[in-house]
């Protein structure tokens, strides 16, 4: 409901007051629709909405009851009545229609074609000016192929074993030649969690893994990689301590902790990475990830309680990372991640692209949804945004799907801005 109608009822309680004194005592009258006429052009008339149901008086009793039934909107809405211009407020009967949603304002319409209309043009620059280029896709996996399930779509499913089929086990001359997974997650974590059909063929695919700190071309060489500081590594592991959560160290497909909780577990139960370890020392005693021999890529600090995470927790990992020049960033509400000095999902991506031979910046389409992600679709030549992306993601990409992850946005993606 908007704040014209509460001003509208203040105006005319004076004459309507045992109104709004109590619900209606009177049933509304329904009345039956009209038939369907057929227009000059042979087409039907729309279905009647509200407004062709109901007399002025009935529509007023109707708002009554929807106040009755949502007294919390009538309360904030009332906040906004003061710099309303009584004299532009519109009749009753389109008022009430609006509060209950039945009608959309003339100027909310407006705006919306014109948000349509400047995103048909820019699909149709994509389309002309950098789609023809496109020979190599990069996509993340949770949130973006995979969805809110940790399951496939068919339509990503479809189009991810197209790009596969297409790059690796077809001839050259296809206009895709390189599709990798750009990921968070661990390379036995990805292929676990993408199921029978493709998962294993991503044994034949590069990768960019756990942020970009581990990227791997098609027969497995690692072309990159980069680990925290052991000092870092144990000043996180106090903050945990303190905090009373819990902490995860990527050690290549190895992931270990020092203490195995439910949120700890989910990793392999819920997003499929592999199981995680505690962490042991050469005489099988239980030691620190800090004292861990080969060091971790990176750390994940994990709570189930969100809002802490992102209010208590962050700030201060936020404030140990600035002291050492390291990186925080976020890919799933539970979880934080630091990161080495330098390193991005976006530095892995432009390595890997090297290694390869891809001119990111006009070669490349970059799919993704999260905080991570942002860097790699603003270096992409298209970035891509599924509709379920955060502000961050949608804000450094190129085109935003309207279709989410749990809808195929991917897979639609992929097909649109990737494929002949």
């Amino acid at each position: 409901m908007t704040a014209a109608v509460v001003v509208l009822l203040a105006t005319i309680s004076s004459v309507a007051t045992e109104a709004f004194i109590a619900p209606p005592s009177r049933a509304v009258q329904f009345r039956k629709p009209p038939p369907l006429a057929a227009t000059s052009n042979g087409n039907e008339q729309q279905q009647p909405g509200k407004g062709d149901l109901y007399s002025d008086d009935e529509l007023f009793d109707l708002l009554n009851l929807h106040l009755a039934i949502n007294p919390e909107q009538q309360e904030q809405e009332q906040q906004l009545n003061e710099e309303l211009n009584v004299a532009s407020i519109p009749g009753i009967h389109d008022l009430v229609l609006e509060a209950i949603g039945d009608v959309t304002s003339s100027s909310a319409t407006n705006e919306q074609s014109t948000t349509n209309q400047l995103r048909f043009d820019n699909l149709q620059t994509i389309l002309r000016e950098k789609k023809p280029t496109i020979s190599a896709i990069a996509t993340d996996v949770d949130g973006t192929l995979l969805s809110a399930g940790q399951d496939l779509h068919p339509i990503t499913r479809d189009a991810v074993l197209k790009a596969i089929d297409q790059c690796y086990n077809s001839s050259n001359a296809n206009k895709i030649k390189h599709f990798f997974p750009a990921t968070g997650k661990s390379r036995q974590g990805a292929i676990g969690s993408l199921g029978n059909d493709i998962g294993p063929l991503l044994y034949t695919c590069p990768g960019v893994y756990i942020q970009g700190l581990y990227c791997i071309d098609r027969e497995g060489n690692v072309v990159f990689e980069k680990k925290l500081p052991p000092l870092v590594v144990g000043e996180a592991e106090q903050l945990v301590l303190d905090c009373g959560i819990s902490i995860v160290g990527y050690d290549g497909d190895d992931l270990y902790t020092t203490e195995q909780t439910d949120v700890v577990r989910s990793l392999s139960e819920f997003y499929g990475e592999p199981t995680v370890q505690l962490v042991r020392g050469v005489d099988d005693t239980l030691i620190t990830l800090a004292e861990h021999k080969n060091g971790c890529h990176k750390l994940l600090i994990m709570d189930n309680d969100a809002e802490m995470l992102k209010t208590v927790v962050r700030p201060k990992l936020e404030k140990l990372a600035e002291k050492h020049g390291v990186i925080v960033t976020q890919a799933l509400p539970t979880m934080l991640e630091l990161l080495p000095a330098g390193c991005s999902k976006a530095v892995g991506v432009q390595k890997l692209c090297d290694a390869l031979g891809i001119d990111a910046e006009t070669e490349l389409l970059a799919l993704g949804d999260a905080e991570n992600d942002a860097e790699m679709l603003s270096l992409a030549s298209i970035g891509v945004a599924v509709g379920n992306a955060c502000p961050v993601a949608r804000s450094a990409s190129d085109f935003i799907m309207t279709e989410r992850n749990d809808e195929g946005g991917a897979g639609l993606a992929m097909e649109q801005f990737g494929f002949d």
